[in-house]
């Protein structure tokens, strides 16, 4: 008795083998035509990366404000002006701007055609591509600055994560996100937009925030 389940628990060792050597992943079994394949890297903390990006260089940031949830502790602008050499704003929310003011002393806009034919060693647009209303026309007006680099990011959709972000409960579909987004990005889709909708190419792409953000490096073509 004690033969037979020695035996029997060897095959089932070997069948489990065979399974794992055989395995191939999902996206070896479809049409390469639906197979996007990017090279990215890795980088943790998305702040200090930001102010690497911008160190002792003149920045535009879109998106500074922080609407609706402004807090001058853990505001990317403030902390952004600390270390670049100029940081001019944008936002349309035109109030925030004005408490904005009181903590870094810049430039700030809240139209594009307000915006001067500056030049910036780097435009950043972090986490607003999903709140905006026309993606198009928004990525349009952002690829007509002046920059000599762009740094693009959004929530990943992919990310891990994201997947205890929902939950289905009887015909009730809940959702964890933030009441303003638009749509979620993953790393091919926000290259894929960038690249479509305007003259950018997008150089890198990386994960930031344990692969919670995507991000695309763009230089204009």
């Amino acid at each position: 008795m004690i033969k037979y389940e020695l035996y029997k628990r060897k095959q089932q060792f070997k069948r489990f083998v065979k399974k794992a050597l055989s395995f191939k992943p999902h996206y070896k079994t479809v049409k390469p035509y639906w197979v996007q394949k990017m090279p990215f890297k890795r980088i943790g903390n998305r702040v200090n990366f930001f102010i690497s990006q911008g160190k002792n260089k003149d920045v535009i940031h879109f998106g500074c404000t922080d609407w609706p949830i402004f807090n001058p502790n853990n505001n990317l602008h403030i902390q952004l002006a600390k270390h670049t050499k100029s940081i001019d704003g944008f936002d349309i929310d035109t109030e925030g701007l004005e408490i904005l003011k009181q903590y870094v002393n810049q430039n700030y806009y809240s139209t594009y055609d307000s915006i001067p034919e500056k030049k910036y060693h780097l435009c950043l647009v972090p986490e607003t591509i999903e709140h905006v209303d026309n993606v198009r026309f928004f990525l349009e007006s952002v690829s007509r600055i002046n920059a000599e680099k762009f740094i693009i990011t959004a929530p990943n959709c992919f990310a891990r994560k994201r997947s205890k972000n929902f939950f289905i409960k009887n015909d009730e579909f809940i959702e964890l996100v933030h009441p303003d987004h638009n749509c979620w990005f993953s790393p091919y889709t926000l290259k894929n937009t960038i690249e479509k909708y305007t003259t950018l190419k997008v150089t890198m792409i990386y994960l930031l925030e344990n692969d919670t953000m995507v991000c695309c490096e763009a230089i204009k073509s």
